[in-house]
């Protein structure tokens, strides 16, 4: 038996990381010149699945390896006080020999005993972001590393958050310091922060935008770690599992995880378990992906998808908001909330269309899904319980009149 080399599941990295590499060779780069990298700060963006947080992680690894302090933090209000408060102090006290000192206590007379003292911590937990920070950096440099912010899932909501970092870092840039940052978050929550106040620090990061994979990219992040784990996969099935994915990374996993799974006892992988595997995964993706997504929406937010998912591609924003029965600037607000969760973009001027793959299908398929954003299981009492509600020949809720 083999251990199954596919990881589905947002945020779980891959044994292969398919389509990054030129990514990682940059970081290594920078990593390795220090101070003097002009790509010491970087914001990650891409539609939700196509791997931001496993990019993050992998740069984490790198910066790891190279004996860099990496301070991991997800964008959210109150951040700061996290940091301030428990994650640096707790990162200075294992890495500063001088995190603790000795205070005299009292003396005692040489007939009954000697000297007390008492641990008193030199990092207690006060908020200093700043100099906790430089600190961090100077204990790095001393040992030729430096120190690495990873912060995911940037958001309108948390953009004073980092605004206080980003004002930390860049003063300790401007002192040629090693510090490296570098934040992901959706195409319209990095839009959000390039044109936020006191984030113009950022306008001059570099900018890496995550797309799917290629097919040729697909191709390999399946029958590499097939054939890695003593397994081969025929020419037709990797095809197949490949186009199915459609280049997105959380298909491509759960695709290539169902298809091991089919007859793991069977050396070759072909068409039949990657027919089986695409079918479950495409359903698995409504269940995990999309209706997740649908949850937090509006009613309204999900009206603008479904009218949107009446075309086969982009949609006009005209025709949209017609199918809505709403004003132009009315659809527009639903639009821009749409744009900042990730869940449609904007291909060109007045067009709109789905950011997560097979969402289009998946609304046409299961209407109740936008309507409701309930689970399948949840769904199915919904409907079941509305049914035995309804009498025959009366109002649901209420009994037939005779």
């Amino acid at each position: 038996m083999h251990d199954n080399p596919f990881r589905p599941g947002f945020g779980i990295s891959p044994p292969m990381l398919a389509g990054r590499d030129a990514l990682l060779d940059e970081w290594r780069e920078v990593l390795g010149l220090g101070a003097w990298s002009p790509f010491r700060a970087a914001l990650v963006t891409g539609m939700r699945g196509v791997g931001k947080t496993v990019l993050l992680n992998a740069l984490e690894d790198e910066a790891s390896a190279r004996d860099w302090t990496v301070v991991h933090g997800t964008l959210h209000v109150g951040l700061i006080e996290v940091l301030e408060h428990d994650r640096l102090p707790a990162l200075l006290e294992e890495q500063d020999p001088e995190a603790f000192s000795r205070e005299w206590t009292g003396l005692t007379l040489p007939q009954i005993g000697g000297a007390t003292t008492q641990v008193v911590p030199q990092y207690p937990r006060e908020p200093r972001l700043e100099s906790m920070l430089e600190r961090l950096v100077e204990l790095a440099e001393a040992r030729g590393a430096g120190v690495l912010l990873s912060l995911d899932e940037v958001a309108a909501a948390s953009l004073d958050e980092l605004r206080l970092i980003a004002i930390a870092v860049q003063h300790l840039q401007r002192q040629d310091r090693r510090i490296a940052i570098v934040a992901a978050g959706v195409p319209a929550s990095i839009a959000a922060a390039l044109d936020a106040d006191g984030l113009t620090f950022f306008r001059r990061a570099q900018q890496v935008r995550l797309d799917t994979l290629t097919l040729v990219e697909a191709r390999a992040a399946i029958g590499v770690p097939v054939r890695e784990r003593g397994r081969t996969i025929s020419e037709a099935a990797l095809d197949l599992a490949a186009r199915a994915s459609e280049g997105y990374p959380f298909l491509v996993q759960s695709i290539g995880a169902r298809a091991w799974e089919y007859q793991p006892s069977v050396t070759e992988i072909v068409t039949d378990a990657v027919q089986h595997a695409v079918q479950v995964a495409h359903a698995a993706m409504g269940e995990s992906v999309i209706v997740p997504a649908l949850r937090g929406l509006s009613g309204r937010d999900r009206d603008y998808l479904i009218a949107m998912a009446e075309d086969d591609g982009p949609a006009s924003t005209i025709d949209v908001a017609e199918r809505m029965g709403a004003t132009s600037g009315n659809a527009g607000r639903q639009r821009a909330r749409l744009l900042d969760a990730g869940i449609i973009v904007a291909p060109e001027r007045g067009r709109v269309d789905f950011a997560i793959p097979r969402m289009r299908e998946h609304l046409r398929a299961h209407p109740h899904d936008a309507q409701l954003g309930l689970p399948t299981a949840a769904r199915e009492t919904f409907r079941d319980g509305a049914g035995a509600n309804e009498q025959p020949g009366g109002e649901r809720g209420r009994p037939a009149v005779g």
